[in-house]
């Protein structure tokens, strides 16, 4: 693997009944259009790494990592970590609108994991966008199946949502359909309606490519 600072990091994995029926849509190029993403809006040089089950064929520079955890379920996004190295990790579906030099530099700089709030229930985290510093390869290492959520809710992490206010933003709870991105740096999507259904919102055709 190449070595750089800073990874940003995702999963793609092939469907299972385990996983949301929302889930089945992707493919190679979302990653791919992920990448070109944090390309756009990133300064900061960075490898960008893939989670997979199998080797795929991609028309980035993406590197891939063959995942170890065949368990059904979402608790295998708890593998990246692993890496033990500084590393955005999101979701496929999230949309990178502008500048993120500041999120690299908080995982090249801090020591906590830092998560977004749930929009719908604020004490606790989610973790659509993680922020991860160097050294946390406990956090796989010591999982033991639970749900990617329900385990990470069992460390102390900082929260996104007072480090930078308004820069995350959940397309259905903060109604990005309707009142657009209100400046945000990142939307990230959640259950129904995915960045391909939504073609027709400008930001979305702009932003995803």
């Amino acid at each position: 693997m190449t070595k750089t600072l800073l990874h940003v990091v995702t999963m793609l994995f092939d469907w299972d009944d385990s996983l949301l029926a929302t889930s089945r849509c992707y493919d190679e190029t979302w990653a791919e259009k992920l990448y070109r993403g944090f390309k756009r809006n990133l300064t900061i040089d960075f490898d960008f790494i893939v989670f997979t089950d199998r080797i795929r064929q991609f028309n980035e520079p993406i590197i891939q990592e063959l995942m170890t955890v065949s368990e059904p379920g979402y608790g295998k996004f708890t593998e990246p970590y692993r890496l033990n190295e500084a590393m955005i990790f999101c979701g496929l579906d999230t949309v990178v609108l502008q500048n993120v030099d500041h999120l690299a530099e908080y995982c090249l700089s801090q020591t906590k994991i830092a998560l977004s709030r749930n929009p719908y229930q604020p004490d606790q985290c989610i973790n659509p966008v993680a922020l991860v510093p160097p050294g946390h390869a406990h956090v796989f290492h010591t999982w033991n199946g639970e749900n990617d959520m329900e385990w990470l809710r069992t460390f102390d992490v900082n929260y996104i949502d007072d480090l930078f206010p308004g820069q995350l933003l959940s397309l259905k709870f903060h109604d990005v359909r309707r009142k657009g991105t209100q400046d945000a740096n990142i939307v990230y999507f959640h259950g129904n309606h995915k960045p391909h259904q939504l073609l027709h919102l400008p930001w979305v055709k702009e932003h995803w490519r």
